[in-house]
């Protein structure tokens, strides 16, 4: 990944999406540039934490500054670790972005074709995940924690890119962003038993120093190819959420604020 800064906001961009930089923006954002109370590390993102409303609000328009599009381009998720995939449109524009009243409940997705429209993906040591498909125009996010990662939320993303767009995984661009790393994600023998039910737990499971980590990024990377997208057109970011903290938000280390990654058609 590499960084850049626009009026006074840090992001973070996938090497191979920025190479489609004339058709599609995208980003990921950091915990620095906002209003919010530091518990919240000033820019969280979220509506749906304890965080003063109108501090989102205001980070929220910075965001959109920064992009130079409108609060009311983005489209926000209430995320609740499943597999559900949802296509917006022209009409949905602006749910979730100024009040959680409208946002979308129990989706960990998006997909669009729709120019603008920014479609969004929370995220606090759970994978952000972007597509892009270059042939179709179309884009999709979606948001993988260890249940989402179980689930293969990202097959689920590809499928819905298909189905929707006519999409072929082997045209499809990918990120997977920053997240708990196979360096700090450790988990317990409930999260290992369900991961072996569906991975080889040899290539997703490392065990070191006494602890049983699981490499997120490599599991929605085997999502990701067993769903047909080319192995060189997944990008990694490599950014690991807990120990890279004081750039990102992380639920391991306490945090309350949540970054967003997202993507739009231009």
């Amino acid at each position: 990944m590499v960084f850049s800064e626009s009026k006074g906001i840090k992001l973070a961009h996938f090497d191979n999406l920025l190479q489609h930089r004339k058709s599609i923006t995208h980003f990921v954002t950091t915990r620095h540039g906002g209003v919010s109370e530091l518990t919240y590390g000033t820019f969280n993102l979220n509506l749906n934490q304890a965080d003063n409303p109108n501090s989102v609000l205001e980070n929220r328009q910075r965001l959109a500054n920064a992009l130079g599009i409108k609060p009311t381009d983005f489209v926000f998720p209430i995320q609740v670790h499943g597999t559900n995939i949802l296509r917006v449109s022209e009409k949905d524009r602006g749910k979730g972005a100024l009040t959680k009243d409208d946002a979308f409940d129990n989706i960990d997705g998006f997909t669009t074709n729709t120019k603008g429209l920014c479609l969004v993906s929370m995220a606090a040591d759970c994978v952000p995940i972007i597509i892009y498909d270059p042939l179709n125009k179309a884009i999709g996010v979606a948001h993988s924690g260890w249940k989402g990662t179980v689930l293969k939320i990202a097959s689920h993303l590809v499928s819905a890119m298909q189905r929707e767009f006519s999409s072929n995984p082997s045209d499809l661009i990918a990120g997977i962003g920053p997240s708990g790393g196979p360096c700090c994600y450790e988990v317990g023998q409930d999260v290992i038993d369900e991961i072996a039910a569906q991975f080889d737990i040899d290539r997703v499971i490392i065990r070191r120093d006494g602890k049983t980590i699981l490499d997120l990024w490599e599991a929605n990377r085997i999502t990701l190819t067993e769903s047909g997208i080319k192995p060189q057109n997944i990008e990694i970011s490599e950014i690991c959420t807990i120990c890279q903290n004081d750039n990102f938000f992380s639920a391991r280390r306490g945090d309350d604020g949540r970054f967003a990654a997202g993507v739009l058609l231009l």
